[in-house]
């Protein structure tokens, strides 16, 4: 078995060709040497048995002296030399690689509706659809700020009703925006309450101006059209065009509702038009989705999250460090130990 050795190496510019665990030949091609050794070694006994100087007697009649029972010793590290030798010639490598990630990554701003209708509920026993959207905003918020595939997104969160307020500012600590989401609720103020959609989506961009991130994304969700009409919702959206920010809506309500009709004394139901948010995700090149339970809900939050993928970029950098020094000396020293015992203590062993 050929010596570990460990001494301090030279960068090399040696390519690696063969992968030999925490070490790489540069030229393996001289590896088959390896298989002479064996046959060296027995023609090289051979031979000095062949000596006519030694006495021919059987080595079973020999005394068993110490000398004796050593003798194979020289020969041994001849061709441990010759062993450390060959691979030497394939010029063993230490590698280090280093990887240099470079992420871009996704700056999302989430805006949440918290005017007083988010209070309804599907069934006198369900959650309100304020406490249902909170959680498809939470869970997406952390899927999209804990590592995935290598990177992390800033999110920032912000409330509107008939004004926006920044609940949270762009982190990427989960536990910030989980924090700000459970103490959150709809506005209670009825003189604030209302649906400021373009003003949402106009402060969202501006909190997006000095984002270096390859990608902006805004996330709508909210039950409703707009009310306020403080800023109209399409201008927002051509500003958020304007400046490479995607606007992702979400209308979170039934698809159907069911209305009285005067002229005849009935109910009929209808379905429910929305006309304001799919232009909105038109204009800035996203898309809209209506949830109308937390399970589409949720599905919607995952396309969205399937959609926003930036492609992430890797570069490796190599360095060879060559290790056939130490095996030469390695070599050099068993060769003049295996001479020197051949010219002293085993000169007269056969």
């Amino acid at each position: 078995m050929m010596p570990v050795l460990v001494q301090e190496a030279g960068r090399t510019l040696a390519e690696s060709r063969l992968e030999l665990g925490s070490l790489s030949l540069s030229d393996p091609w001289f590896l088959p040497g390896l298989l002479l050794v064996p046959l060296l070694a027995w023609a090289a006994r051979e031979r000095r048995r062949a000596v006519p100087a030694r006495a021919p007697l059987p080595e079973a009649d020999l005394p068993r002296t110490w000398r004796i029972r050593w003798a194979w010793v020289p020969l041994a590290l001849e061709v441990l030399a010759l062993a450390c030798g060959v691979f030497a010639l394939a010029r063993p490598l230490r590698g280090e690689i280093s990887l240099t990630k470079e992420n871009e990554g996704v700056d999302i701003v989430l805006l949440l509706d918290r005017s007083t209708s988010m209070e309804q509920r599907q069934g006198p026993r369900d959650e309100r659809r304020f406490d249902v959207a909170k959680r498809a905003v939470q869970d997406f918020a952390v899927r999209r700020m804990t590592d995935r595939e290598g990177a992390s997104d800033n999110v920032c969160l912000v409330g509107f009703a008939m004004f926006t307020e920044l609940l949270c500012p762009f982190t990427l600590d989960a536990d910030a925006v989980t924090g700000v989401l459970a103490e959150l609720d709809v506005e209670v103020r009825r003189d604030l309450d209302g649906t400021s959609i373009g003003l949402g989506v106009s402060e969202a961009v501006r909190l997006l101006e000095n984002s270096e991130a390859e990608s902006k994304v805004v996330v709508v969700l909210t039950d409703g059209e707009e009310t306020t009409g403080l800023i109209d919702p399409l201008d927002a959206a051509r500003l958020a065009s304007e400046r490479g920010v995607r606007v992702y809506t979400v209308f979170a309500g039934p698809r159907e509702v069911s209305r009285f009709d005067p002229l005849t004394g009935t109910r009929r139901v209808i379905p429910v038009k929305v006309k304001l948010l799919p232009a909105i995700a038109r204009l800035t090149e996203a898309r809209f989705f209506h949830a109308s339970d937390e399970a589409e809900l949720e599905e919607a939050y995952a396309e969205i999250e399937r959609l926003e993928r930036t492609p992430r970029r890797e570069e490796q950098l190599a360095e060879h460090y060559d290790l056939y020094r130490p095996w030469v000396l390695a070599a050099l020293l068993l060769f003049s130990l295996g001479q020197a015992s051949r010219f002293t203590w085993a000169r007269r062993t056969p």
